[in-house]
């Protein structure tokens, strides 16, 4: 098994998950429509056969382009001002629309990807100020979390979100937006693991960068790449710092506990001398385990867990446990088969 991983306080954007009255040239409250050709953006889900279910909230923000020039964008004016010279963090939801494939239909052919692009400016204007961001050929019908950190050039009153073909081959193209979040730039936030033992896990970066340091339970790794590939045999902290092209300053913290494995079934009561242990393999930490027949009655406790227990004289049955694990502040319930 491989687990991939990718890598919040105020947020500067309203209205960030697009809620509103769901239709076609519907805005939602806060946001207003932008430039370009025919520019009619519609809030959904349930128009032009578009059936995603929105990643937070009830509705999201479709945005598309087409062969007759028609582009869409969406735009807002801050209630309080992006500071020149501060970093930012930007992290927003989006999908590729791909209500063909949801539903079978093809009223326009838009179910292909084109360029997001996000930009900043002091007034309100088509086409100018700084580009913030740009998530190109959005391709995935599912929702997809990105993030991206950015030095304001200048003082920041307006966000737009205009999307456009890029460098798609396709005529017709749309995309879906939600959960768009503008914070001061902080940690971002841990992203907690819990593999199983001998697991590979692979961590990456969550924005582009340069210069990374990687150090695990405060061991530093010689190794200035995006993403490092870890075996699973313990449980860690794994702490990231680089910096982004503007020179911001990124940090990122993985937490992996090791899943344990709960056996349902052991055999101590069959003289085979196979399978006699009710051995949790993982079992990387201190742990509490407590025993219970269908009654209630406590069969087995003890703290710390050896991995050692082999009862003898208890009935066959179905029998019930409960294992604390003592550092990660975890615990998993569940039944086990003795014969």
């Amino acid at each position: 098994m491989v687990w991939n991983v990718t890598g919040r306080s105020q947020n500067y954007i309203t209205n960030s998950g697009f809620e509103g009255p769901d239709g076609i040239s519907v805005i939602p409250p806060d946001w207003l429509s932008g430039c370009g050709v025919m520019n009619t953006p519609d809030t959904q889900p349930g128009w032009w056969n578009i059936e995603n279910k929105p990643p937070e909230g009830k509705t999201f923000i479709d945005l598309l382009f087409k062969e007759d020039g028609t582009t869409e964008s969406v735009y807002q004016q801050l209630a309080v001002p992006l500071d020149s010279g501060a970093c930012f963090l930007m992290e927003i939801q989006l999908a590729q629309a791909c209500q063909d494939s949801l539903s079978g239909l093809d009223p326009y052919g838009l179910n292909h990807p084109g360029d997001l692009q996000i930009r900043g400016s002091e007034s309100y204007g088509c086409g100018n100020g700084q580009i913030l961001a740009v998530f190109e050929q959005v391709e995935h019908c599912g929702w997809k979390k990105y993030y991206t950190v950015f030095q304001a050039q200048g003082t920041i009153n307006f966000i737009y979100l205009e999307f456009s073909k890029g460098i798609s081959t396709f005529k017709n193209g749309s995309i879906l937006i939600d959960q768009f979040v503008l914070d001061n730039l902080h940690p971002l936030p841990a992203e907690f693991l819990n593999p199983f033992m001998g697991d590979v896990a692979q961590l990456h970066a969550s924005v582009a960068g340069t210069g990374y340091t990687w150090m695990i339970n405060d061991s530093l790794i010689n190794i200035d790449s995006a993403q490092i590939t870890l075996e699973i045999t313990q449980n860690s902290t794994i702490d990231l710092v680089y910096f982004s092209s503007d020179g911001c300053r990124i940090t990122e913290r993985f937490v992996i506990r090791v899943q344990p494995q709960i056996p349902n079934i052991f055999t101590p009561l069959d003289n085979d001398h196979v399978n006699d242990v009710f051995y949790i393999r993982g079992l990387v930490e201190n742990a509490k385990l407590l025993v219970y027949n269908r009654w209630g009655n406590v069969m087995f406790e003890q703290a710390p867990y050896l991995n050692n227990w082999s009862p003898s004289d208890l009935t066959p049955g179905v029998y019930f446990y409960r294992l604390d694990l003592l550092e990660s502040d975890r615990f998993f319930e569940g039944f086990v088969t003795i014969l």
